[in-house]
């Protein structure tokens, strides 16, 4: 009797031992039902890293290529600001220097039209170690732009001599750009804004340049007015018999 006892109640055990049994195996199953993530979940993890690096990917590379217009467009302004600066000096100390010109009155060595500009001033110590030169500005066409080019040459040297030469392109691809002089000629006593100065006892007034750029360009240029301080030619020892200076 105790042996078939012990029998049905190992075939059917007893309310206790069945709950004592499901509460064993519970951990077990809940460890096997969070081992690891379903495909569909690996998909949409993959799908959501992908969209997250494309837009730091074209964010990083938007930032890249604003910075990078900035620093083009603040160096050509710049380029801009410095051209002014040496205009303003070399066109600023302009020397009068009185010519003979054959008529017998002198003229001062200055020829100015709307497209050139030539002049004698003191050589910038950045450019050499002094003196004088003849300096040339001009508006170059170059097919459908121009180019603002400085020329240069020792003041005693000969005009044929093209080794001496310097040529320095200060803006290139500008729109159109022009000179103006400001003051009284010998032919007409008001004080004018013109397009030519040339064959004068003196030097204009005020010298203005203009430099146009187009509308997609981003650089600038406010128009640039100067007034050349030196007034009279020191070196020249006057001749009363010739009027002119002794030696010219």
């Amino acid at each position: 009797m105790n042996l078939f006892c012990n029998a049905c109640f190992a075939i059917h055990p007893t309310p206790l031992a069945s709950a004592a049994l499901r509460r064993a195996t519970l951990p077990l199953q809940g460890r096997v039902s969070e081992a690891g993530f379903s495909l569909v979940e690996v998909l949409v993890a993959l799908v959501l890293l992908g969209l997250l690096s494309m837009a730091l990917f074209f964010s990083v590379r938007f930032g890249m290529t604003a910075w990078q217009r900035g620093g083009e467009r603040s160096d050509q302004i710049h380029t801009s600001m410095l051209v002014q600066d040496l205009l303003r000096r070399l066109i600023g100390q302009a020397y009068p220097l009185v010519r003979a010109d054959g008529t017998g009155s002198g003229r001062v060595d200055f020829a100015g039209t709307a497209t050139s500009l030539d002049f004698l001033a003191p050589v910038p110590v950045a450019l050499a170690s002094g003196g004088r030169a003849r300096f040339k500005l001009a508006i170059e066409r170059r097919g459908d732009h121009s180019d603002l080019v400085l020329t240069s040459r020792p003041e005693l040297v000969a005009d044929d001599a093209p080794a001496e030469l310097s040529r320095k392109t200060l803006l290139a691809t500008i729109e159109a750009g022009e000179f103006a002089y400001f003051g009284v000629t010998q032919s007409q006593s008001a004080a004018l804004w013109r397009e030519r100065w040339s064959g004068e006892l003196s030097l204009p007034a005020l010298v203005r340049v203009r430099v146009h750029f187009a509308r997609s360009d981003p650089r600038l240029w406010p128009d640039l007015t100067i007034a050349p301080r030196i007034s009279a030619d020191v070196g020249c020892e006057y001749d009363p018999l010739t009027k002119l200076c002794r030696g010219r």
